[in-house]
């Protein structure tokens, strides 16, 4: 994720001074909820040196607070550890506690953020420097300057498969082949596993495995989402004639469907958890505890776990930068460095690409995505493009590059973050405007629709969501969707209220705001379809006000990539597989784009995909 430039908000209290001041008073939000006291915080009385005790101190990470704690005794920093951390589970939840244990070891608050996760390690060091001051102390006595690693060694290898990228399809696809008995190494040029993992929905649609057919009991044989047929016909419905290259039928999509299934088995087989079925998510298996709830970051964890358990090699901050390729163009191993100066050779019977995307890397959009050249990507911070540009010196082909992308909403980065509201229309029913308080597109707000409403200058670069009081509790928590909440959201400020409507209208620069809202309510009561052709529009009671959230359609992905076939050997211009590498996850590109429909589920194409990848491997060496 992009690092947070707002000013950290730091409004902690030493816990000595806790119970004089009558509880966390000197803790309140910048703005308040209708719930909260809207009395200004007590005044902090500071020590006036660096004083012996247990202190705490917090600020603005990814998602909402970070909370950390230290320990002085005799006027030095005897501990420091993570006291409340909600950033995305399997990415600032494993940063945090590894950027205090740097600072503390350091003594150090100039040390290097974890990469993969910055915005959670300048939070870190952050917190640390406000319980600091709240000690008495003075943060600057703790910066020591940047220190480059030192103490890099030179490795040689020899291992059936070596892996570029310990992200979705590469976790998945490692732990398969050492299962199968095989030596593996995966390097990882982050200091943390999972690339975009830890970040998705957490669903995968899997019809017809063995925890949906033991929930349906033959119940809903028939549902697309439990028969595999019926799903393949249905997908085949969204082909878009101008990208079928297959004569209607998908191969891509039907292999990925077909091993679905598998996957799910195998993983829960092995120990990953799914939330129940029959919930709030009907058939479609979840990563347990559900949507957005950090199954998925969980389920990072338990793979670079099981990839260690079974023997094999996980590498961190360490870059591929080299394929080797033997004179008749087989692929036959890496090299390798680290950011402490090691440099890795590795022979291999495989080399599997897995190292994501190219979101992240604004020359390589400009080249491939141009109409997206001007537009921050909200994606994982390591799809820099490596493997594909290393696919293509070694001969592989590119495809799909340029389509339309879509886009999900997040806040606004006026606020100085970009948090992931993708759902907030679902918890807080209302409208969504643009800069001046116009609705826009057409149906329903799809990622399609997004993208193309961020791409229109018409609507000038700025968007609204407007809700109810109704709204603004359910944004705490929505009883209807079993999906994490966005509570912090009134910590991090990003939800604004308004005694009317017109003072809204008035504040955000949006004339036009009255209107859509009365034209929304006149719809909604009268049970009619509005001009956008949106139906079952929700009332909006201005009685108690309105709350505003500033949110911009952001781009995540980018869905062009290495040419693939259906079993995950990487081809080459002339239509030959390269012998020796294979390919899979968004490095790859959209599996659904390959068949000629849209980008929809990235995360259960580079799993599953993984998953056929490794058996091809397995098979072939």
């Amino acid at each position: 994720m992009e690092l947070n430039r707002r000013n950290f908000i730091k409004s902690s209290l030493a816990v000595g001074t806790i119970a004089a001041l009558g509880g966390l008073a000197g803790c309140a939000s910048p703005k308040t909820t209708e719930t909260e006291s809207t009395e200004a915080p007590a005044e902090k009385k500071l020590p006036e040196t660096f004083t012996d005790g247990k202190w705490i101190g917090r600020a603005m990470g990814h998602r909402d607070y970070l909370t950390v704690e230290i320990i002085v005794a005799g006027g030095a920093l005897t501990s420091v550890k993570i006291v409340r951390n909600d950033d995305t589970i399997g990415v600032g939840s494993i940063a945090g506690p590894i950027m205090a244990k740097r600072v503390f070891d350091s003594g150090n608050l100039d040390v290097d953020a974890v990469s993969g996760a910055t915005m959670t390690s300048y939070a870190v060091k952050s917190a640390i420097e406000d319980a600091i001051t709240n000690a008495g102390g003075k943060p600057d006595d703790f910066k020591k300057g940047t220190v480059a690693p030192t103490g890099g060694t030179a490795h040689t290898e020899e291992v059936d498969a070596v892996f570029m990228g310990a992200g979705t399809a590469g976790l998945i696809g490692a732990v398969r082949l050492l299962e199968a008995g095989k030596k593996v190494i995966v390097f990882e040029k982050q200091d943390i596993a999972g690339g975009s993992m830890a970040m998705t929905y957490s669903g995968i649609v899997a019809p017809g495995s063995d925890i949906q057919k033991n929930y349906s009991l033959g119940r809903f044989d028939d549902t697309p989402a439990m028969n595999l047929d019926k799903y393949i016909e249905v997908v085949k419905t969204m082909l878009r004639p101008e990208f079928d290259r297959f004569s209607g039928a998908i191969p891509y999509q039907t292999n990925l469907y077909q091993y679905s299934p598998q996957l799910v088995n195998w993983m829960h087989t092995i120990g990953v958890g799914f939330m129940t079925m029959g919930t709030s998510y009907g058939t479609t298996a979840f990563l347990s505890p559900g949507s957005y709830m950090g199954g998925s970051g969980h389920a990072v964890q338990f793979m670079a776990d099981r990839i260690v358990a079974l023997g094999g090699q996980l590498v961190y901050a360490t870059k591929v930068t080299e394929l080797i390729q033997g004179a008749d163009g087989t692929v036959t191993g890496v090299k390798a460095e680290g950011k402490d100066g090691s440099t890795w050779t590795v022979t291999a019977k495989a080399v599997c690409l897995t190292s994501g995307g190219f979101a992240n890397n604004t020359e390589m959009i400009k080249q491939y995505y141009p109409d997206y050249a001007e537009f921050n990507f909200n994606c994982a911070p390591g799809s820099t493009g490596d493997g594909i540009v290393l696919g293509q010196k070694a001969g592989a082909a590119l495809e799909c590059m340029g389509r339309e992308l879509g886009a999900f909403n997040s806040t606004s980065p006026q606020a100085g973050t970009r948090f992931e509201v993708a759902f907030l229309n679902s918890f807080a029913p209302g409208i969504m405007v643009n800069s001046t308080g116009d609705e826009f597109g057409k149906g329903n707000l799809s990622h399609v629709a997004l993208g193309q409403a961020i791409l229109d200058s018409g609507n000038g670069g700025r968007f609204f969501h407007v809700t109810d009081k109704e709204g603004s509790i359910t944004l705490e928590k929505n009883d209807k969707w079993a999906s994490d909440d966005y509570r912090c959201l009134f910590s991090r400020g990003d939800v604004v209220h308004y005694n009317t409507v017109d003072e809204a209208a008035e504040a955000l620069n949006a004339p036009n705001l009255r209107a859509t809202f009365d034209t929304h309510n006149d719809c909604a009561l009268a049970g009619t379809e509005n001009a956008f052709g949106r139906k079952n529009l929700p009332y909006l009671n201005e009685n108690e006000g309105v709350w505003v959230i500033e949110c911009m359609p952001t781009f995540y992905l980018t869905t062009g990539g290495i040419t693939i076939d259906p079993r995950g050997h990487v081809m080459s211009e002339s239509g030959s597989a390269i012998p020796g590498l294979y390919a899979a996850g968004d490095v790859a590109g959209s599996i659904e784009e390959k068949d000629g429909n849209r980008y929809g589920y990235g995360f259960d194409c580079a799993m599953t995909y993984g998953f056929i990848m490794a058996e091809t491997v397995q098979r072939e060496i």
